[in-house]
């Protein structure tokens, strides 16, 4: 097979970390999770969204094994590229050879920084980065500048992205709370359905002025 398009449902898993591959993945439509086993679960490292954009492509460069699982997050249609068509590509587009080099380069600094946060955070200032991220995406901003997240779902999404145990993050989530950094939601008193990250936290933790 030189190059083929294929189609993944949503959850699909691409290929898996540790499996020797084949091919490289250029993205039609849809949305891939890069995700990295870590102790406690799997972190993201990248998601793929934008057409045209590739990935894989390492197995076909250093023949080693996969350094990451790839899965779907909804119904995605892929171009499966072989070593011998991407060898094409390479030798006789310069351009191209010069955008994989690029690419390559932004992809190993950013993995190495992600890497890096993941090992060497203690797992209470990781949670609470994961919790301004998802409150920033997914929450809901309040009159006093904080902002509002469902327990729930902001728990899975730390532990299926930073690979922190369920347990461990109930366990910090509920320090933060007992120290009242943290506060239920005036709504959720009694239910704990959802929490109040208040503005001197989102302050504190937002990676996204750093």
């Amino acid at each position: 097979m030189n190059q083929n398009t294929v189609c993944y449902e949503g959850g699909a898993q691409i290929f898996r970390e540790g499996e020797k591959g084949a091919l490289m993945y250029i993205l039609v439509k849809g949305c891939v999770e890069l995700r990295k086993k870590v102790e406690g679960g799997e972190a993201t490292l990248k998601v793929i969204r934008t057409p045209n954009e590739y990935f894989g492509e390492m197995a076909l460069i250093d023949g080693r094994p996969r350094s990451a699982t790839a899965v779907c997050t909804e119904r995605s249609t892929l171009m499966a590229v072989d070593e011998t068509v991407f060898e094409s590509m390479i030798l006789g587009n310069p351009k191209f050879a010069l955008t994989i080099i690029k690419t390559l380069s932004a992809r190993i600094r950013s993995s190495n920084v992600q890497i890096s946060e993941l090992i060497e955070t203690i797992p209470r200032e990781r949670v609470a980065h994961g919790l301004v991220d998802f409150a920033l995406r997914e929450g809901e901003k309040i009159f006093d500048g904080g902002y509002k997240v469902e327990v729930a779902a902001v728990r899975t999404w730390i532990n299926s992205h930073l690979g922190i145990g369920l347990d461990d993050f109930d366990a910090i989530l509920a320090r933060y709370l007992k120290n009242e950094t943290l506060r239920y939601a005036a709504t959720s008193v009694t239910t704990h359905e959802h929490i109040v990250l208040p503005p001197p936290f989102i302050s504190d933790y937002n990676r996204r002025v750093r």
